[in-house]
Order: structure tokens, then sequence, then C-alpha cells
């Protein structure tokens, strides 16, 4: 959750004070757990870094109460409405900006806010020219600077921290507990999920800072896409652990890429689950591209406002890159860039 408004960030985290020092101490030692610094491997430069910011304070509070303790429940006019009003403040960023310079004032202080990157600007535009808050958060590299696609055969959609599971099974028994998850309600083709069910899944979470556009993880043709819970109110997807049951019931789109051309001649077919969180009441995508032929790193969708999340499943075993393996088996983050190699 982000407010709308980047120059009440420091009184947003002023209440969120207040809040935690008057909350009981059970609520209150969970808060401070999901605000804690992360640990994360950086898949590009082989390092680990300890201090990663889960979320900022005021998100820790209220995300904490509403979605990981879910408090006020998973689905009753309580929390429905308090999404919706979400949602509300979220789609307010498409308020247009009155010239270049409050552009250029407000695009700087939600990037000094949520630590983007700025030095070198590698954005498509100047923040002067960007025409609202949602333009620039759906923002797109300067040609010149998008991040190189690996050769690998499974690249990663999107800039995220990924977390990996051998299975499926091994997915809802160490992460997804707090609901009744089940891979048949995500919204893949019946075909192929008992493929899907015993191969690696890659779970990946899109930050508000991170650059929010979706692109083929493989190169193939698109045989499946569908949008599920088109007009469902989503829950905060910064976790996957809790009550709600994200991957069944937030807003999502659904496509199957599929590689004919592989050695064995048995094609593999890549599910791709681009999973909206709090305020995406926008996931834009070509309606049209069943049928359509896609290189890896290809943009397939992109979002405005609000968090986001992936899961990918594959209806074959690929051999994960060796970071990703040792990762996984702490359930340490990886942070990664679009088209970086997570599997050969």
């Amino acid at each position: 959750i982000v407010c709308n408004m980047p120059n009440i960030f420091a009184l947003s985290d002023f209440v969120a004070r207040i809040l935690l020092s008057i909350l009981p101490f059970r609520i209150s030692n969970r808060i401070k757990e999901n605000t804690s610094p992360l640990e994360v491997f950086v898949l590009r430069s082989k390092t680990k870094k300890c201090n990663e910011p889960r979320m900022t304070l005021f998100e820790g509070v209220f995300a904490t109460i509403l979605f990981d303790l879910a408090l006020f429940g998973t689905s009753n006019p309580i929390i429905n409405g308090i999404i919706s009003l979400f949602t509300t403040i979220q789609n307010s960023w498409d308020a247009p900006f009155k010239n270049g310079r409050e552009a250029e004032e407000k695009i700087r202080d939600f990037c000094n806010r949520l630590d983007i990157q700025q030095n070198p600007w590698v954005w498509e535009k100047q923040p002067r020219d960007y025409s609202s808050l949602n333009d620039f958060f759906s923002r797109t590299y300067a040609s010149e600077n998008f991040p190189a696609i690996g050769n690998g055969r499974l690249v990663s959609p999107a800039c995220c921290k990924i977390l990996t599971f051998n299975d499926d099974n091994c997915m809802k028994s160490i992460l997804i507990k707090g609901c009744n998850y089940q891979l048949e309600k995500v919204g893949l083709p019946s075909s192929d999920l008992e493929a899907y069910r015993k191969n690696r899944v890659y779970l990946g979470y899109l930050s508000p800072k991170d650059y929010h556009r979706v692109h083929a993880p493989i190169s193939g043709k698109c045989i499946y896409c569908k949008m599920e819970g088109e007009n469902v109110e989503s829950a905060s997807v910064k976790f996957f652990g809790g009550k709600f049951n994200l991957l069944n019931e937030n807003k999502r789109l659904v496509i199957v890429l599929e590689n004919d051309k592989e050695s064995d001649d048995e094609p593999l077919r890549v599910g791709l689950v681009i999973v909206g969180g709090v305020g995406v009441n926008t996931i834009t995508y070509d309606k049209s591209m069943v049928g359509k032929d896609f290189f890896k790193g290809d943009e397939l969708s992109a979002f405005r406002a609000g968090g986001s999340a992936f899961a990918l499943f594959s209806t074959k075993p690929l051999g994960v890159v060796e970071p990703l393996i040792n990762a996984g088996e702490s359930q340490m983050h990886v942070e990664v860039l679009i088209g970086e190699t997570l599997a050969q």
C-alpha cells in the first residue's frame, strides 16, 4: 500500500509510529518482523544484501493488520470496503500533473522515497515529461538501457524478488499454508496441471519501486490467455503465506507460452500467472495475443499502481541455475532483473 501523494509520506510514517506504540504486543512484534531488513541474494552480482527493506513502516502497519494477520477477515463488507478505498486512492495516481515543474518535483520525491534508480537516469522519458504518477509507475527503460536478455531456456519475466520451490506441493506446504490454495483454481488449462504440479515453481514479487512490465520468459507461441477475477478487488501480494488466497482469488492474467522446438520433440509449456495486488485496477495486455509468436523478453503485460506478483509453472524439468537452487533451499529471496537467466 503506498500513499497517493509523496509529500505526505513523512506524515504517514508518523501516524504508523503512533499506532505501533499502542497496538498489542503480538501485533506490534509482527509488524516489526515484517518491516525488518530482508536478506537477499543478487543474481547479477552473485552477492548478498542484508539490509534490503521489506516495506515502509506505514505499509508494514496496515498491510500486517489487514492482509498478514487478516484481523478484519478476508471477505466481508469491512475488508472489502477497505480494499476498495485503497484501490480508489491508488487510482488517483492518474491525476495529471499541472506542468513539467510539478512532474519533476513529484517524481523525484517518489524516486527518493522508494529508492528508484535516478543516477544514471535509465528510463524512457525525463521526469518532467511524465503526465502523472501512474504514467511513471508503468514506465519503461530507454532502449539503450534495457537489461540484456539471457541465453538460458528460461529467463525472468520481470524485475523482482524470486522465491523458488521444488514443486507445487512444496510451495503449498512451505509458503501457502494459511488458505485453501488449489492449483486447479489458478486458471491454468487443465490438460497440463499434473505436469505443472510436479515441476519447479517460481514465485516473483514486484514491489512498488520496481519496473512494472512483464515479459516473455521463453520464446514460443502464446496458446492461452485469460483474465481471471476481472471484477475482484485484490488483496496485497506481500503475504502469500497469509489467509488471503492470492493465486486463486486475486485479479490475475493467465498466459501459457509453448516452445515446440525442444530437442526431445516434447514441447515446453510455461504457465505465467500475473497477479495484481491492492490498487491494481488495470492490467494491460494484448487481448489478441493467442496464436502470436514471442521471443524471450518481448513485453506481455503492464501494471498501473500497486504491488504485483507472478507465479511461473513449467511442464518439464529445467536446469535451474545453481544460485536459485541454493537460495531456494534456505528460502532466501533472489533479486533479478528482467531477462536474467533462471534455467538453462
